[in-house]
């Protein structure tokens, strides 16, 4: 059979599409959504299947209508609650973890007893046509009170559900605060109206609430709360979506909202309308009647029958005279038209009405499918409207908002991002004279004053940056004059401690050494024997002589001891070590016959024993040298003379002095060029600079190679300052060493063979004579140059 639309069709096909709308949005954009709204899709989807199942109830005058509304309606109820539940616990912020945890498994156990119950008292009831709901369900009214509880079980437990839900969410009203308790209560109030209806629902299955009255609330309430679900969704921070999207679902929700309102009045109107239609027919006919009429003219009735002669008047269908005993025990109704069915065919569905003529009980019956067609019309009518309407918001969009609105929104979110990604010369180009304009232009007056602020804070980061490099620098240098200060300090200290300590042993030890080399010369013969010149000479001959091989060495040592053994010597094996130790390894044959008397062989010995002992000597007196030296470069490199003690110096003297004293000790081979432009005088002190033109020429004969070594010394007289260079062509100084070599107590030498001193002691003197001094290296070419100003400056 063709579905006949109901009034009410209308405003669940416009449901359908509404939540059809949300779900398809909020399914495509998944991914993007937080936990808590991510479980408003089952909700929608559950909405959705109960709109279907509402719209195909009210449009199909159908007995399987029935199955749709058990077995689809009630169970899309009840998940939807359930889903409800949860959207309620997780809304804005999960407070209750465990609640909602155990009322989940509660209430999905009770949902599927319910749905079972439901479903298998589905099967002991009769489908009727329900002529308040004007659709066929089942039975409503059964005497079992089985029966009875599987009708109240999905109202029931819904009840309960949503009973839950509300306290959660008044719990969570009262913990927020701002925004999000204002959104709570908005989603209270939607879950509060399910709740009304769930409970409405079940009055109605008691017979204690009017089922056109429930289902009129059923249709307004759903409305409202579908349209507070939307709106307070659209209203979530967490919800991401477009301005355009939300412009739209608000368009869409007030024009249903709109034409729902509109309809409500329609259909109450039309319904109004057809039946004062059918009671001025009613009143036509019992007018005829009175007349006398046997047989009246109708327009609508089907059936006009005499009960209480029990004949029809009109019968346009096939009833019989039984059914006249059926309607003679149905309560009649004389104000007001009903519905009623006489069988489970939709053909046997009218309005009915009783009156009185000429003293008769008269029964009149319309049939409900003309009310139907003409309801048809209607709501197609609204249909069409509602789907044109929706075309015309979607056709316009880019007219009313896209351009207005949405294509500005998007130009200034990609400046925004622009300026994120640091472009500070974006500008949005929004020519509009509205809010959007306005925000526009102070978007591009702030990244002005942002560009302005950033290149001014570049510049002061710069000048901060060169500022605080220099700081630390400075810091640096500060700091490592403390450290000098500090090593200075402590080596003031050493010094003096040193110079106490030392010097005394050092001076004893220096005179035993005269003593014992006065005492050596002075216990020498007057007159020597031919022995004394012959041991005198061996000695002499081979202590400059060179070390033989290890392997021959062994040989000699041998072959020598043999011979001093030959030669009756008391200790032989002690006497070749001594002789190998200064390099005698062997006893020529001229040298033999010393060993052929026993005075020849105590004054080899003797003589041998007074070399030794000069030998010796000779290394105590160097070691002592040394020790002076160090303790004299301590002393000078803690210590600088009063300037006031300065004197007139003639610089050339004093290199010329230096040059002399030490010429004697200085490697051979050198050859030293030193030339003088003038004689320049200086206020200083002699000693230092002494110290100064020592330390600088010995370090250059120490570089210099053992064949070819060249040093030029060269003294200049300039306008204001006497300019000193010393140059050689040693191998030079390694570049990474070159910064270091006048910090105190840097030295690449062995050991003990430098203090690390000499080079930081001439700076220091140098600069103590407000002069300065400079060092150029390469290979085969270092240069010192030394400047020390004037006396006359």
């Amino acid at each position: 059979m063709a579905p006949l639309l109901n009034l009410y069709s209308f405003f669940y096909f416009g449901l359908c599409l509404v939540s059809g709308i949300a779900f398809v949005y909020f399914m495509a954009r998944k991914e993007d959504l937080t936990p808590t709204f991510r479980g408003l899709l089952l909700p929608l989807a559950c909405l959705f299947i109960w709109s279907v199942a509402w719209s195909i109830c009210n449009s199909f005058v159908a007995p399987w209508t029935a199955y749709v509304f058990v077995f689809l309606k009630n169970p899309a109820i009840l998940i939807m609650g359930v889903s409800a539940s949860q959207l309620a616990f997780g809304f804005q912020v999960n407070s209750f973890p465990r609640w909602k945890n155990w009322s989940h498994r509660i209430h999905i156990l009770l949902a599927s007893v319910a749905i079972l119950a439901n479903g298998t008292g589905f099967f002991f009831r009769e489908i009727l046509f329900d002529p308040k709901m004007e659709f066929y369900v089942p039975n409503q009214h059964a005497s079992s009170t089985i029966i009875q509880l599987s009708i109240l079980s999905i109202a029931g437990v819904l009840c309960l559900i949503l009973g839950n839900t509300i306290i959660v969410l008044i719990a969570k009203y009262f913990r927020f605060e701002g925004s999000k308790k204002r959104n709570t209560g908005g989603f209270l109030l939607a879950i509060f109206g399910i709740l009304s209806l769930s409970f409405a629902d079940i009055l109605v299955d008691l017979n204690y609430f009017s089922k056109p009255t429930f289902l009129f609330l059923l249709t307004n309430l759903t409305i409202i709360i579908m349209t507070i679900i939307i709106l307070v969704s659209l209203n979530q921070e967490t919800i991401p979506s477009t301005v355009g999207f939300k412009i739209m679902t608000f368009n869409l929700t007030v024009l249903y909202l709109i034409l729902s309102i509109v309809a409500n009045f329609l259909f109450n109107r039309f319904r109004v309308d057809f039946q004062n239609e059918m009671s001025r027919e009613k009143h036509s006919i019992k007018t005829q009647l009175e007349l006398g009429a046997t047989y009246p003219f109708v327009y609508l009735s089907e059936l006009v029958i005499d009960i209480q002669d029990q004949n029809f008047r009109i019968n346009k269908t096939d009833f019989t005279k039984d059914y006249i005993k059926q309607i003679q025990n149905r309560p009649a109704t004389f104000e007001s038209f009903k519905v009623e069915s006489f069988s489970n065919d939709p053909s046997s569905i009218y309005w009915t009405s009783d009156f009185h003529a000429k003293n008769h009980h008269f029964f009149i019956a319309i049939p409900y499918i003309e009310y139907r067609n003409a309801v048809h019309q209607t709501v197609v009518w609204l249909i069409v409207t509602l789907l044109f309407s929706l075309f015309t918001i979607f056709m316009l969009y880019p007219v009313l908002h896209k351009t207005s609105i949405v294509y500005p929104l998007t130009r200034l979110l990609a400046g925004i991002r622009k300026m994120q990604a640091g472009d500070l010369l974006v500008t949005v180009k929004v020519s509009s004279r509205d809010e959007i304009g306005e925000l526009s232009n102070s978007f591009n007056e702030m990244i002005s004053i942002v560009r302005d602020a950033r290149l001014q804070l570049e510049q002061k980061i710069e000048e901060r940056t060169e500022s605080l490099n220099q700081s630390i620098l400075e810091l640096k240098e500060t700091q490592e004059q403390l450290l000098q200060a500090e090593r200075m300090s402590t080596l003031g200290k050493i010094a003096a401690s040193v110079a106490h300590e030392i010097n005394n042993p050092l001076a004893a030890i220096k005179g035993s050494i005269q003593f014992i080399k006065d005492g050596q010369s002075n216990v020498m013969s007057p007159k020597k024997s031919e022995h004394d010149f012959l041991a005198e000479k061996f000695i002499a001959e081979f202590k400059n002589q060179k070390r033989s091989e290890v392997t021959s060495r062994f040989k000699r040592k041998k072959e020598l001891i043999a011979f001093f053994k030959s030669k009756s010597i008391s200790d032989p094996i002690s006497l070749a070590d001594t002789c190998f130790d200064f390099n005698i390894e062997t006893v020529p044959e001229e040298y033999q016959t010393l060993f052929d008397t026993e005075d020849g062989r105590n004054v080899f010995q003797s003589q041998l024993n007074d070399f030794v002992i000069g030998f010796h000597l000779g290394i105590i007196e160097t070691a002592v040298e040394r020790a002076s030296k160090i303790v004299f470069a301590l002393k000078h490199h803690s210590y600088s003379g009063p300037k006031e003690s300065q004197k007139l110096l003639s610089l050339k003297e004093g290199i010329d002095s230096v040059l002399s004293m030490y010429s004697t000790s200085w490697k051979q081979n050198i050859e030293i060029d030193w030339k003088v432009s003038g004689d320049p005088v200086i206020l200083g002190h002699a000693d230092e600079l002494v110290q100064v033109w020592t330390n600088l020429i010995y370090n250059s004969i120490q570089a210099c190679p053992k064949e070819g070594g060249k040093i030029r010394i060269l003294l200049q007289e300039e306008v204001s300052d006497a300019r000193v260079t010393i140059e050689d062509n040693g191998k030079g100084i390694p570049e990474d060493i070159l910064p270091r070599i006048f910090e105190p107590f840097f030295t690449t030498k062995e050991l003990g063979m430098g203090t690390g001193l000499g080079l930081s002691i001439v700076q220091k003197i140098i600069q103590n004579h407000n002069g300065s001094i400079q060092v150029e290296s390469q290979p085969g070419k270092t240069l010192f140059s030394i400047r020390i100003p004037l006396a006359k400056s």
